[in-house]
């Protein structure tokens, strides 16, 4: 247990520590009223970086001890996975980004009708991504507007900084579109994108035709009042983009948090800090552990739902419109792997030998010498036991 002096008298826990020591106490007093997508994903989260999940027996050659090493759980949910990918994810997203200033806008829905969302994820989130999306486009396309196509960067959230489920899109979006006829590059203003109060009126009517469409029943359930309220669209300017994608990247791969340390107050709750968003001011609030384990499994993701999606001339099979846009800019094309080995013959690399990065041996935490591997095993099979003394 990662333990630190607290002002008040408590101690800190990391945010896995947390789910460890509460999600018994959670699982006896909900566990039959817990959807099974929760119960998998709570139930991966603890097994993570533990024997259940498999691993290898690493023994030091220089002073003769032995070491396990346990395979992470992977999964998008965990606050202790995925740093690494989200550091690639990022890179990968930065050599894309355009000598254009950029846009971050964020579409919301109205209080009664997150409910409803939240008991129908997978409908629902698909509805926000297709109404949201169709929003911008419309509006870009629009000849008094811009007149163009939009690449755009969409990322869902599901939380509030408070840990509440407040679903919202995430789109990052180039100051600027390609023409219909893929001849110029169309500027906008670098302070403005579009008129948000019809952008989130457009926004309303295109996820209420998405319901009508998909889930008809849906529109007798809530109330009426949803459609006649207004509706929330933020758009902020962005600058190069760069800031926006790194705070971005950091929900790529996790969900609501990551590992960040909690302080355990004598009271026995958990002081979660956040910032306020109107005034910048740090704030916190106190929650009981199983109620922030509730608020945690509120988050969990449909099976196989991807929270990253890309749109319009950034989409992978938009190549063709993507290279005119770089090439209007006067930048390079960005070429995939397979385009370097096809176009790039002078590369080093051949057909046969694709591009890696090797990751360095893992060292000894005692005399940082290279490890060597004895033996493995998977998830489900019983661990090696080490040998009394020296290699078997």
């Amino acid at each position: 247990m990662t333990a630190l002096a607290a002002t008040s008298g408590g101690t800190s826990l990391l945010v896995h520590e947390v789910l460890l020591r509460w999600a018994p106490a959670y699982r006896e007093r909900f566990g039959t009223r817990m959807p099974s997508r929760h119960l998998e994903v709570l139930d991966r989260i603890l097994s993570c970086r533990t024997a259940a999940r498999g691993g290898s027996l690493l023994y030091c050659p220089s002073c003769r001890t032995h070491h396990f090493h346990y395979h992470s759980c992977n999964d998008r949910h965990c606050p202790r996975c995925g740093q690494a990918d989200a550091d690639q994810w990022l890179a990968d997203h930065q050599r894309l980004l355009l000598p254009t200033p950029y846009f971050l806008v964020t579409f919301t829905v109205p209080e009664p009708l997150r409910r409803w969302i939240r008991s129908h994820p997978q409908l629902a989130y698909s509805a926000l991504f297709a109404a949201s999306s169709l929003a911008l486009q419309d509006l870009a396309s629009h000849p008094k507007r811009l007149g163009a196509s939009l690449g755009m960067l969409g990322i869902l959230h599901t939380w509030s900084r408070t840990l509440l489920y407040h679903p919202h899109i995430h789109y990052l979006v180039p100051g600027g579109g390609l023409s219909p006829d893929r001849r110029q590059w169309m500027r906008t203003h670098h302070r403005y994108l579009f008129p948000v109060r019809v952008l989130a009126q457009r926004f309303r009517t295109l996820f209420h035709a998405q319901l009508a469409a998909s889930a008809p029943e849906a529109l007798t359930q809530l109330p009426a009042a949803i459609w006649k309220q207004p509706w929330v669209v933020h758009c902020a300017p962005a600058g190069s983009g760069a800031n926006a994608l790194r705070y971005l990247a950091r929900y790529v791969f996790k969900t609501a948090t990551a590992n960040r340390l909690l302080q355990i107050l004598p009271n026995g709750r958990l002081r979660w800090p956040y910032r306020d968003s109107r005034t910048g001011q740090p704030r916190h609030v106190d929650l009981e552990p199983l109620e922030f384990l509730r608020r945690f499994l509120e988050h969990v993701l449909p099976q196989g739902f991807h929270r990253v999606r890309l749109f319009g001339w950034f989409h992978p099979t938009a190549r063709k419109p993507f290279h005119r846009v770089r090439a209007l800019l006067h930048q390079a094309p960005v070429l995939t792997p397979a385009e370097h080995l096809t176009w790039l013959q002078e590369e080093s690399l051949s057909p046969q030998e694709p591009e890696h990065h090797l990751q360095s041996a893992p060292t000894c935490p005692l005399c940082q010498a290279p490890l060597v591997c004895l033996r493995s095993w998977r998830a489900g099979q019983s661990p090696p036991l080490p040998p009394e003394r020296g290699p078997p």
